[in-house]
Formats: structure tokens, C-alpha cells, sequence
């Protein structure tokens, strides 16, 4: 099933909702001086972010995954390649695509 964009938008304005919050409460419970409250203040949102990049990361590896399969990632690509007779075809119509590039 493919993963679509409202899902990942979804996970990651969550992770930012919860992270942002997590930084209210800390900012406003500890019994720090508004110095300190400033530096929770910048990590907190340091870490929002980080939190919302580390969410659009897992969920688009996971529809990565689901669309081509799991990978190890070396990039050495199939361990038996496509010959031309089993290749599928290059273009629609199975013609090769044309060299000025036009379709």
C-alpha cells in the first residue's frame, strides 16, 4: 500500500506539535533564570526539528520500501542485470527513446 503525502505531512507537523510542546512545559516547569530558559528554549526547538526530519526520514524510507522493496543500500543494483532480450521496454510502445530527446 503506498504511503501518501498527507501521511507523512501528518507524522511530521506531529512530531513538530509534540516536540514544540514538550519545550512550552520545560520552558515554563523549570525553575531556571531567563537565561537559562532561553538555552531549553533554542534545544528544545533544535530539537523539534531534528525530531520532524528524523519523522519525514523513517516514513519515506518506509514507502521507499514499500514501492521497491528492501535494498541493502550498496548501490550495486540487481545481482543479475537486465540483458536487452529481457529488459523491459525503454519507452512506452517498446520503442527506445529518441536521442533528441523529445519522447
Amino acid at each position: 500500500m503506498p504511503v501518501s503525502f498527507a501521511t507523512l505531512a501528518l507524522w511530521v507537523a506531529g512530531a513538530g506539535v509534540a516536540g514544540m510542546a514538550l519545550t512550552a512545559v520545560a520552558v515554563g516547569a523549570l525553575p531556571l533564570p531567563p537565561a537559562g530558559r532561553a538555552v531549553v528554549a533554542v534545544v528544545g526547538i533544535v530539537g523539534t526539528i531534528v525530531a520532524m526530519g528524523l519523522a519525514s526520514r523513517h516514513i519515506t524510507a518506509r514507502a521507499i520500501r514499500a514501492e521497491y522493496g528492501d535494498d541493502d543500500g550498496d548501490g550495486a543494483g540487481p545481482a543479475d542485470p537486465a540483458t536487452p532480450d529481457t529488459a523491459p521496454p525503454a519507452e512506452s510502445g517498446g520503442q527506445p527513446p529518441r536521442p533528441d530527446g523529445l519522447g
